[in-house]
C-alpha cells in the first residue's frame, strides 16, 4: 500500500496544449510540494504540468504530429468538462487553447512524480471533498470518482500502467477497461492495435487509432527510417521495458509484423511499463 498527497489548487489551461491525459495544476499552497521527492528548486513554479496516472489518451501535438483527432479531441473535452473548465477556443490547428474560462478549482492526489518531473496524479474537481495536505492510504482514494477513471469508464483513453503504480488501484482500471471493451464504448469500437496497417505517418494520423504509446514509436520510427520492414529492428535497438504476467520482457517481444501488417499479441491493460 502507498501513501499520496491530497493538494487542493486550480487547473489551468489558456495558453497550454493539454490533452486527454495532462493538464496545468497551480497549488493553493506551495509548500504542499515540498514532499517525496518533489524538486522545485526552492522557488515552486506557478503552474506544474500533471501526468494523470493509469491512462494515455489519443495524441493531439506529439512531435507535430497527432492521431485522429475525433477521440483525441473527445478525451481533452471531457477532461475539461469534468474539471469544469468551459467555453474553449482553439488556435486553427487545434493545437492550443487561446481561450477558456479555466483556473477552475479542484484536487490532484500524488505519491511523486515521473522523470520529467510532473506530478503523477488522480486528479479530482471540486465537488469531491478532500483534505488539503492530507497523507492517505492508497485504499482511502475515491479513485472511482477521478476524472482518471471517468475517462477510462466512458471508453475515451487506453490504459498505460507504470511499474510503481498501486496494484490495488491498477486492478480497478483493468476491470473498469475490460467492461468499457465489452461494451464497445468510445474508441473501444474502432481501435486497432491488435492488428493494424501501416502505409506511411498518415495512416496513423488519419486512418488507425492504436494504442498512443504504440503511436509514438512509429513517430520515432518515421523520423529515422522509412522502410516499413525496418520497424522490428528499430524498437529492438530501442527497446521498452516491459512486465506482462509478471514476466519481465520488452515491448517488442509482444508485437508481430508482416510487412505492413503490425498487431499487439497482449492487452494493453496486461502491460506494466518499467
Amino acid at each position: 500500500m502507498k501513501t499520496y498527497k491530497v493538494i487542493k489548487g486550480t487547473f489551468h489551461v489558456k495558453g497550454y496544449s493539454p490533452d486527454g491525459d495532462s493538464i496545468r495544476f497551480l497549488a493553493d499552497k506551495p509548500e504542499n510540494w515540498d514532499w517525496s521527492g518533489f524538486d522545485w528548486e526552492k522557488k515552486p513554479p506557478k503552474e506544474k504540468q500533471l501526468r494523470i496516472e493509469a491512462i494515455d489518451a489519443l495524441e493531439t501535438h506529439y512531435e507535430g504530429v497527432r492521431q485522429p483527432h475525433s477521440f483525441a479531441i473527445a478525451a481533452l473535452e471531457h477532461l475539461l468538462a469534468q474539471i469544469g473548465i468551459s467555453n474553449v477556443q482553439y488556435n486553427l490547428m487545434v493545437s492550443k487553447i487561446i481561450s477558456a474560462d479555466d483556473e477552475k478549482p479542484g484536487y490532484i492526489v500524488t505519491a511523486g512524480v515521473d522523470k520529467f518531473n510532473r506530478p503523477i496524479s488522480y486528479v479530482f474537481n471540486d465537488k469531491v471533498k478532500l483534505n488539503d495536505g492530507q497523507l492517505i492510504d492508497s485504499d482511502k482514494i475515491p479513485v472511482e470518482k477521478s476524472v482518471n477513471y471517468i475517462l477510462a469508464k466512458e471508453g475515451l483513453v487506453y490504459p498505460t500502467f507504470y511499474q510503481g503504480m498501486d496494484e490495488k488501484l491498477m486492478e480497478k482500471f483493468r476491470k473498469v477497461i475490460a467492461v468499457a471493451r465489452k461494451e464497445s464504448k468510445g474508441l473501444w469500437a474502432i481501435e486497432k492495435t491488435s492488428a493494424f496497417k501501416v502505409w506511411n505517418i498518415y495512416t496513423l494520423q488519419d486512418d488507425v487509432i492504436i494504442m498512443p504509446k504504440l503511436f509514438r514509436r512509429f513517430v520515432s520510427f518515421f523520423e529515422a527510417a522509412s522502410e516499413m520492414s525496418e520497424f522490428m529492428s528499430y524498437i529492438a535497438k530501442n527497446p521498452d521495458k516491459v512486465i506482462v504476467n509478471g514476466t519481465k520482457a520488452h515491448l517488442h517481444d509482444f508485437i508481430t509484423a508482416d510487412g505492413t501488417t503490425f498487431g499487439l499479441t497482449v492487452l494493453p491493460e496486461d502491460i506494466i511499463f518499467t
